[in-house]
């Protein structure tokens, strides 16, 4: 009990010593969630709803091969919300392009992709490709430490998988990602 009241007590000055403004409001997705999941790192509450941990989205269902693991400790702009920097500072890395494989019930989503710059100011610029068809390009590409929430990106699921590329534009460097939320229409 002392330690869950120690912790409690903390939790404030921690925003404190950030130094930061209130976490902005994120706004909400339309549809149904379906599932969250924080890449690389442990189970979170994102937008209300509870997000899987990475170990536990990988025994159910998802699948990156290849995708390494880390986690940083870079304080998020604009400021985020306790759980939302615990996203932001876990991400799954690969060269060149990432690719990740979810298998969900056919129909039609809408898929959110949680982007930070963690490594340096305009290190990153990803292209997206979902189910083969591209939706996005250049995302990612701002200042260190700073982070958005992309999408919705429409995806029909027609053969009980959702397939997701992420490259970077320079083939040297690495294409990364924080979180995924998938929500159905």
């Amino acid at each position: 009990m002392r330690s869950k009241l120690l912790f409690l007590l903390q939790q404030p000055l921690l925003d404190l010593r950030d130094g930061l403004a209130p976490a902005l409001p994120i706004d909400p997705s339309p549809g149904e969630f379906v599932k969250g999941i924080n890449l690389g790192g442990k189970a979170v509450t994102i937008e209300g709803q509870r997000w899987d941990a990475y170990s536990h989205a990988l025994a159910s269902g998802l699948s990156v091969p290849g995708a390494q693991e880390a986690k940083t400790y870079i304080v998020p702009r604009p400021h985020a919300s306790s759980d939302i920097r615990k996203l932001l500072n876990t991400v799954i890395f690969k060269p060149a392009t990432l690719e990740i494989c979810q298998t969900l019930p056919n129909g039609n989503y809408s898929i959110y992709l949680w982007i930070m710059e963690n490594f340096q100011s305009n290190w990153h610029s990803l292209n997206v490709s979902i189910n083969g068809k591209s939706v996005a390009q250049g995302i990612g590409h701002f200042d260190r430490g700073s982070w958005a929430k992309y999408g919705p990106y429409p995806a029909i699921v027609t053969d009980g998988a959702l397939q997701l590329a992420i490259s970077n534009n320079d083939p040297d460097l690495d294409a990364h990602l924080m979180g995924l939320s998938i929500y159905r229409l």
